[in-house]
């Protein structure tokens, strides 16, 4: 669209009802529509998947429908990020943090500003951000009598100053747009609220000498010229002002002098005595009074693409949201088509939202806190980070527990311990905290197997019946056991090239002699590395300070795979552009290719070093930017391969300033293709040195195929430019003399034991970017997980899970603690350690640390049982100590909270401790209101303490 941005399903309960809808539609030749599934998801509120098969291909639909006559529904907008419109973030992401059920992407925006909507938002009656001024745009409404409303709206705002003069208000907390009829901020003025962002518009791009004035209590109180936004108290609002606005405002305004303003939100229906209250900008009508429209003009949306659309009933007391997956997975639909769907889900008005790399539909799936993504982003790529969305909530107060069901994988191998887990919902379809220990469990016949809490271990293979009850309730589940014989070891890496200290992640899986991998857990492999190289914690290495070369042993019972490791690098120069033959230029789309080219430089041109750079330009205006384009410039006849091993690059780059994407193309090999990200964005204008680094699992010898320029989908950037690269280094492993093997121990015919959590290597550093665990989402903690993950503080239990309702012992608390805070890195712990009993290397450092502040003293035998699982209690103890110690801040004020109701039950060692804690809001009880203080701690809880001491410590 010309100036316009746009930006697995799980249902838990399925009916499976599948049916073909019979509604005969004129125009709806070749189209068909049937049902996969339904399921409630929440008080008056269904998640539904259709399949759209239009002309033999199909596409995958995803419906939420919500009926307003229940009174526990709530329709209404989700917006930016804390309520800050311009703090754009994904649908998830807006959904989870306001509480909604589901929820999808709304109106249109420019990607390259803060993203501000062009369509209003009205959240519960405030006006957050006005209707852009563009006609023929519908958008969601919904009354104050929950009514919704398909509108074509309206914005009308003015203000008076002292000596009787009036102008108009173009929009509240609107970016740079086009119009219908009109310049957006070209000599107008604008009025920005705190719920733009975190400051107003300011002087920006083609507005330099725009005004600003700060109203607080409605008076002028601050006023300043071509200088960036304005921080904007709650409560004030700032008024912008371009040209003959600036000169308005200048003339008739100063500091001191009250301002009167009007703004006002129009329908195009009737709406009688009754209020808007929620409201969410859209785009293009698509069913109006139960027919559906045809011929919709698509603005540059052409083809088929992803499209998100919403409607509602007759009598406006029902609401549908619908997604289109496309084109990854799906064909995709034009608006046309769009319009056809709408009508036959039941919408007599809908009306389009943003699509291609916006559409994205999330719900939450009973039993579940978080919501997750239903449908596929567009080309696979991320969820696009949106400024608005409309959302689905469900205001029902607790109920009673309905219903639990198991969550874990009902597959496992002879010997591994399996921890059940569950999921729950209430009445009201909330979902209901329920903790998998306390329900009862127990195996059809005390010979399968053994339980130890939730967590089973089998003793046999075949097929195992498991039982949990809770209240009178009752699940089963069957468990697919196998006892596999093992040829072979498979790692996700042939060989790991590390920096000092750095900590990377590997998969480790187990070829059976027959069938497919089966991916190994951390106690059914023992793992080892070269002394001296750093350290090895279940499936990650974390480097040591000195450069060195080594191995990783892997052995599972008679099997060994030995995996050579390097730790250290160095940049070594490899093509300076002046002898490369062969140059070619390539583009997506291909009928874009004659508009550019790629080539040495001659002379006069920038060069960086020696004497020759390569240039490349691009025009992308010949292809709509409905799509991604891209500019390839081919390094030669065939991909160039780099030599040795590298893990990285580095090449200087002279910007044109445009802000295109900048990206080299590796080929491995096994001639799958890799990206390396150089650029986010060109916005420099002489010569700049990138770096990239190469993805992990590449199959050496690599080659670089392509440097390239990328326009992303919507972009609005200008579409021609010229860059130009030079200079090429690569980041090679440090190279040793016969790097000294690692032994390998006698494999032990031993039976697979009990996991424990894998302890956290010391010290970690930032975890790398892109680790997705399986195990966390939707988990209370997730977000608390993630964030302690990232900053090296705990660390996964293997590639995927980060193991959060794991028991924590107290080697492993301690080592959390030292991760935090940093002891043992800033100034390593000198002496013994003072407890009679060993305890493990990945915790010595850490427990001494803590035993030297006193943080930690030991059992009274003398003894530390670092192997022992931690309390709560315990766990109370050594956070309040550390406080104390100046590790955390006990100044925070106490909180009026209901007293625990078994804190006579804590110790009396750590009753100060427990209360310190509680009060400040660093622990808390369950939901019934006790502490537990002889529980053991999860993981989950653990990082939730050391997280809340870090969060009041900023």
């Amino acid at each position: 669209m010309n100036n316009l941005i746009r930006k697995a399903f799980a249902a838990l309960i399925a009916m499976a009802i599948i049916f073909t809808l019979q509604m005969p539609y004129a125009g709806a030749a070749g189209l068909s529509l049937t049902k996969i599934s339904e399921s409630q998801i929440g008080e008056g509120t269904f998640l539904l998947k259709y399949n759209l098969v239009i002309g033999g291909r199909s596409s995958n639909v995803f419906v939420t429908r919500a009926d307003l006559n229940n009174p526990y529904v709530e329709v209404g907008p989700v917006y930016g990020t804390q309520g800050k419109l311009t703090a754009r973030q994904n649908v998830k992401k807006m959904a989870d943090e306001k509480g909604a059920i589901a929820a999808v992407n709304a109106d249109f925006f420019r990607m390259d500003r803060r993203g501000a909507p062009f369509g209003i938002v009205m959240d519960k009656g405030k006006l957050v951000s006005s209707m852009g001024k563009i006609n023929n745009w519908y958008s969601f409404g919904l009354l104050n009598d929950k009514t919704a409303i398909v509108s074509h709206m309206t914005f009308n705002g003015s203000l008076q100053t002292p000596d009787g003069a009036t102008a108009v208000i173009q929009g509240v907390n609107k970016e740079e747009y086009n119009p219908t009829n009109d310049k957006s901020h070209l000599n107008k003025i604008n009025l920005y609220t705190s719920d733009f962002g975190t400051t107003s518009l300011g002087a920006i791009k083609g507005y330099e000498d725009s005004v600003e004035m700060l109203v607080m209590n409605d008076q002028v109180s601050a006023i300043q010229a071509g200088k960036p936004g304005m921080a904007i108290p709650q409560g004030g609002y700032v008024l912008w002002g371009h040209g003959t606005g600036k000169q308005f405002l200048m003339s008739h305004l100063k500091i001191g002098d009250a301002v009167t303003t009007t703004l006002q939100t129009g329908t195009d229906i009737p709406i009688g005595d009754k209020q808007l209250y929620n409201a969410v900008g859209g785009h293009m009508l698509l069913v109006k009074e139960g027919k559906a429209l045809t011929n919709i003009p698509s603005n540059s949306i052409g083809g088929n693409q992803p499209r998100t659309a919403f409607g509602i009933s007759k009598d406006g007391k029902t609401v549908y949201m619908a997604v289109v997956e496309g084109p990854t997975k799906s064909r995709g639909v034009t608006l046309d088509e769009l319009a056809q769907l709408m009508s036959q889900l039941g919408a007599y008005n809908a009306a389009n939202f943003d699509g291609g790399g916006s559409s994205t539909m999330v719900a939450r799936t009973l039993g579940n806190t978080q919501t997750s993504v239903l449908n596929t982003p567009k080309l696979g790529e991320p969820m696009r980070s949106v400024p608005t969305g409309l959302a689905f909530f469900n205001t029902a107060p607790p109920g009673e527990l309905a219903n639990f069901f198991f969550t874990n994988d009902n597959k496992t191998v002879l010997g591994r311990p399996l921890t059940m887990t569950v999921a729950a919902y209430d009445t009201h379809y909330n979902p209901y905290k329920l903790d998998p220990a306390s329900i009862t469990w127990t195996a059809a016949n005390p010979a399968d197997g053994t339980f130890n809490k939730n967590v089973f271990t089998p003793k046999r293979s075949g097929t195992i019946q498991v039982t949990g009850q809770y209240n009178g309730m009752a699940k089963t589940m069957n468990l697919s056991v196998t006892d596999p014989e093992i040829t072979d070891i498979y790692v996700s890496s042939a060989s790991f090239t590390l920096h000092q200290n750095e900590t990377v992640n590997f998969n480790v899986s187990l070829k059976p002699k027959t069938g497919s991998l089966l991916p190994a857990a951390a106690d059914q492999v023992k793992v080892s590395l070269t002394p001296g190289l750093g350290t090895v914690n279940g499936f990650s290495i974390t480097a040591g300070d000195v450069e060195k070369a080594g191995e990783l042993v892997l052995t599972y019972k008679n099997i060994t795979k030995r995996i050579p490791v390097t730790v250290g690098t160095k940049w070594v120069p490899w093509n300076n552009m002046d002898s490369l033959t062969g140059l070619s230029y390539a583009t997506v789309p291909d009928n874009i290719a004659g508009d550019g080219s790629f080539r040495q430089t001659v002379e006069g041109e920038p060069v960086k070093d020696s004497s020759k750079a390569v240039r490349l330009d691009y025009n992308f205006a010949g292809a709509s930017n409905a799509n991604t384009r891209i500019a390839y410039g081919r390094l030669g006849a065939a991909p160039v391969v780099l030599p040795g091993k590298p893990i990285g690059m580095k090449v200087w780059a002279y910007g044109d300033g445009k802000g295109h994407w900048l990206r080299a193309e590796l080929l491995d090999a096994n001639k799958k293709v890799y990206y390396v990200d150089l650029a986010n964005e060109t916005n420099w204008t002489d010569w700049k040195e990138l770096e990239g680094k190469f993805p992990a699992g590449v199959a050496y010898p690599v080659s670089l195929r392509s440097l390239y320029v990328v326009d992303r989908e919507d972009s609005t950037l200008e579409p021609q430019g010229t860059v130009y690269f030079d200079e090429i280094s690569l980041e090679q492993p440090v190279t040793f003399a016969n790097p000294a093997p690692v032994p390998v121990p006698a494999p032990a015919p031993a039976p697979v034991p009990t996991p424990t959590p894998t302890p956290t290597p010391v010290p970690l550093p930032t975890a790398p970017a892109g680790v997705k665990f399986t195990d966390i989402k939707g988990h209370w903690a997730e977000e608390v997980l993630l964030s302690m993950y990232n900053k090296g503080i705990v660390h996964g239990v293997s590639q995927t899970k980060l193991g959060p309702n794991l028991p924590v012992t107290r080697g492993q608390f301690v080592t959390f603690m030292d991760n935090a805070y940093g002891w043992s890195k800033a100034a390593p712990a000198s002496g013994k350690l003072p407890f009679k009993d060993s305890v493990p290397g990945y915790a010595q450092a850490a427990v001494l640390a803590a035993a030297n502040k006193g943080i930690v003293t030991g059992m009274p035998d003398g003894t530390f049982q670092a192997d022992k699982p931690i309390t709560r209690t315990e766990m109370a103890a050594m956070v309040h100590k550390a406080m104390v110690k100046g590790y955390g801040d006990l100044s925070v004020p106490v909180r009026q909270r209901a007293k625990l109701k078994d804190s006579a039950s804590v110790p009396s060692y750590a009753s100060d401790s427990v209360n310190a804690l509680y009060v400040r809001g660093y622990m808390n009880g369950d939901e019934k209101g006790y502490f537990n203080p002889k529980k053991v701690a999860t993981r989950a809880e653990a990082l939730s303490i050391l997280y809340n001491v870090l969060q009041k410590l900023k």
